[in-house]
């Protein structure tokens, strides 16, 4: 199947992809991965054959939980993720094939609990032998955290908080102005007493001086 990625968008923006769940259960070892895969094809054909958009899934809920779907996106991204695929293009109305990925989904497959493998073209013959490798591949990595989960990261330290330096600066600055007002006003008050004790001592010697003239002149007419 081809289509443009502008048909693409536009067509999830107005349908819900198409689901084919396989309804059958399997063990999940090297014989039920074998039948896993080609129910899982078989479903995806189906969807590609009426020429709908979707994918086929398989989920198994018991511990360790893992649902497997086989889903249609001209590049690895979900199809719930299709909003985003014309980011990956020049060209929105050239015609592109679909592809099929492989999307595992479990919460201990890797950090963001998703893994995409690229299967193959939709518009060619899948391998059902590759998709039974891939299945067993990522359900051993799944059962292998499951039972040896990693260790949790340590909680990093709250920083400490700066309040008490602060408070101590402010008290050495107040300390500082007080004593340099107190000794400009001495210095103040020692200058204009010295000013004022020299002009009186200038004043009365001069009065003195006038009054011993006067008495000469007297003496002298008699």
């Amino acid at each position: 199947m081809k289509l443009s990625i502008e048909q693409y968008q536009n067509y999830l923006k107005e349908t819900e992809p198409a689901e084919r769940a396989v309804s059958a259960k399997f063990d999940l070892n090297q014989a039920g991965f074998e039948q896993l895969a080609t129910a899982l094809i078989d479903n995806l054909q189906e969807l590609l054959d009426e020429g709908r958009l979707g994918f086929s899934s398989y989920e198994a809920t018991a511990e360790p939980a893992v649902k497997f779907s086989l889903e249609m996106s001209p590049v690895n991204l979900p199809m719930v993720d299709f909003k985003k695929v014309n980011q990956f293009f020049e060209d929105e109305t050239a015609l592109v094939p679909l592809k099929v990925y492989l999307v595992t989904r479990s919460e201990f497959i890797n950090v963001s609990k998703l893994h995409i493998d690229l299967l193959g073209e939709s518009d060619q013959g899948l391998s059902a032998d590759d998709l039974a490798k891939m299945l067993a591949e990522k359900y051993a990595i799944i059962v292998d955290t499951f039972k040896n989960p990693p260790a949790p990261k340590p909680e990093p330290k709250p920083a400490a908080k700066k309040t008490a330096t602060k408070k101590r600066t402010t008290k050495k600055t107040t300390t500082k102005k007080a004593a340099a007002k107190k000794t400009t006003t001495k210095k103040a008050t020692t200058k204009t007493t010295k000013k004022a004790t020299t002009k009186k001592a200038t004043t009365a010697k001069k009065k003195t001086t006038t009054k011993k003239t006067t008495t000469k002149k007297t003496v002298a007419k008699d």
